[in-house]
């Protein structure tokens, strides 16, 4: 009962709803706010007066290349921040606590939030974008870790639809924001209080933590497993010694017992092939950035104003473009599980490929017809991608690293997706400016390479549980065995995922794990 009461006195779903509600919700539209934040302001009188070594704007035409890849480091640090904060995790979430890291990383932002919204110099606001980039790498890392740890596989999809939402959500409200604040003064209000707008989330989550359960999994990590089994019987809703609540501790003692991973196993192909499944979950979050989405959303509005939109239509046009990615998030609600991970990727890519081809080739007309074109197919991009990349790659991260060495590699992949921000974010500006819109064939030519990269390399996991996940990697002898493998293996139940654990380390013949156990 005392359980109960530090968790609000809530079980079960309820609880589960209040973890989504209260910590990842508005911890990851913290993380979209901050992704989006600089969109809108780069362009504002008030911002490059403040600072004007970043005025590409109304800056000298003959510095314009200089000044643009000046704004590009600036704009790019905070990514820089990300994957430092993001592998950080791997060193202290395991000895302080996944709760404990998620607060670290909210303080972190508040600091750093003041930082940046105060600045009256390049240094203290690169300072400031360097500092609230760290704060989202940790809270990006830990907070996934701790709802896959209170969680089950059943809930992986909801979760990550969850997140998804709560990114292009914070993106869209930083957008509407800076949109209000351009009309509310010509001061440096209009851009100072949108970015620290923010804070709100940090200061709702840091106190709602006190009343979170810790992960379970941690908790008997550390040797505390009656804590480890009241939060275990609080999320489930069942009784401390009821058989299940029984049962889960032991997975998790015997799966504590077989984590001993190192780093070294992550460069080798052994027979759990930990190089092959560390390289695809990377390669899954390098796609989810370079395939372009961060050239619109960090320079919305200096996109639509080269399209020839200038002020309030081009914010009309950045806001609006973000509060339609939002909605289009909704949509692997209904197909994440229906068609599965390979099939959205492919489709996914494949419509972007075509997206970014068409604006490459439409948007530098001085036509209006023409750039209509040009802005209906920026739409149409942000409808493909939240359906396989917004979050699906955090997900197949996931999915695809074995236990002991999940925490690790997903760390990897996710500041593999940091870093790839990063150079989008770097090379945008110059890129733009020198190359006019044929910059944009480049993510045409990525989002293409992706389908035949996915298709031929990147295994379903859709309806299989991890157990079996380890086993299609086990069987396979090359990075292309890997998908006509998880083709060809039928799909098994809870009682034969247990055999094939019981197995695992065993010599037996292909077939026996299959076999009915007698009673």
């Amino acid at each position: 009962m005392g359980v109960s009461r530090k968790f609000m006195g809530l079980r079960g779903s309820r609880l589960k709803a209040a973890m989504l509600c209260l910590v990842v919700a508005p911890s990851f539209l913290l993380f979209g706010y901050n992704n989006g934040s600089t969109g809108g302001i780069l362009t504002l009188d008030s911002f490059v007066t403040q600072f004007p070594q970043i005025n590409t704007v109304s800056g000298p035409v003959s510095q314009r290349a200089h000044i643009a890849t000046i704004e590009g480091v600036v704009t790019g640090v905070y990514d820089l921040g990300a994957v430092v904060g993001s592998l950080a995790c791997i060193f202290y979430s395991d000895k302080i606590g996944r709760l404990r890291t998620i607060m670290l990383g909210l303080i972190m932002a508040i600091v750093a939030l003041a930082i940046e919204s105060s600045a009256y110099s390049l240094a203290q606001f690169i300072v400031g974008r360097v500092l609230i980039g760290i704060a989202i790498g940790t809270v990006s890392a830990s907070v996934p870790v701790w709802q896959t740890e209170c969680s089950t596989s059943a809930h992986r999809g909801a979760f990550v639809i969850v997140e998804g939402l709560a990114i292009s959500s914070g993106i869209t409200l930083s957008e509407w924001i800076e949109f209000g604040f351009f009309f509310a003064s010509t001061t440096s209000v209009n851009w100072r209080v949108p970015l620290v707008f923010p804070v709100v989330f940090a200061l709702f989550v840091l106190p709602m933590l006190k009343f979170m359960p810790e992960s379970p999994r941690w908790l008997a990590r550390k040797g505390r497993l009656d804590e480890a089994r009241q939060v275990l019987a609080a999320l489930e809703d069942l009784d401390e010694h009821s058989d299940h609540i029984n049962k889960e501790i032991a997975e998790i003692q015997l799966s504590l017992s077989e984590v001993q991973g190192s780093f070294k196993e992550l460069v080798t192909n052994g027979k759990e092939r930990m190089l092959n499944r560390t390289l695809l979950a990377m390669c899954g979050q390098m796609f989810q950035q370079m395939c372009g989405i961060s050239a619109l959303v960090f320079y919305t509005s200096t996109v639509f104003t080269d399209l020839g939109f200038k002020g309030t239509n081009a914010r009309v046009l950045s806001a609006c473009l973000t509060t339609f990615q939002t909605c289009s998030s909704i949509i692997p609600i209904f197909t994440i599980d229906r068609f599965g991970r390979r099939k959205l990727f492919i489709f996914s890519a494949a419509g972007m490929a075509v997206c970014m081809a068409v604006v490459a080739g439409t948007a530098s007309s001085k036509n209006s017809g023409v750039a209509g074109v040009a802005v209906a197919f920026i739409y149409l991009y942000d409808f493909f991608y939240p359906i396989g990349f917004l979050g699906l790659t955090f997900l197949f991260a996931t999915e695809v690293a074995p236990l002991k060495q999940r925490v690790r590699i997903t760390a990897i992949a996710n500041a593999t997706q940091w870093l790839c921000q990063f150079v989008v974010a770097q090379v945008t500006p110059p890129g733009t400016t020198n190359l006019g819109t044929k910059y944009y064939i480049i993510y045409a030519i990525i989002n293409a390479a992706a389908v035949p990269i996915v298709y031929f390399f990147f295994p379903e996991t859709s309806g299989r549980s991890l157990e079996e996940m380890d086993h299609i990697f086990e069987q396979s002898r090359s990075f292309l065995d890997v998908v006509s493998i998880s083709k060809s293996l039928p799909r098994i139940g809870p009682h034969e995922a247990d055999v094939v654990n019981h197995f695992a380390d065993k010599e037996y013949p292909s077939e026996e794990w299959r076999r009915p156990v007698q009673a």
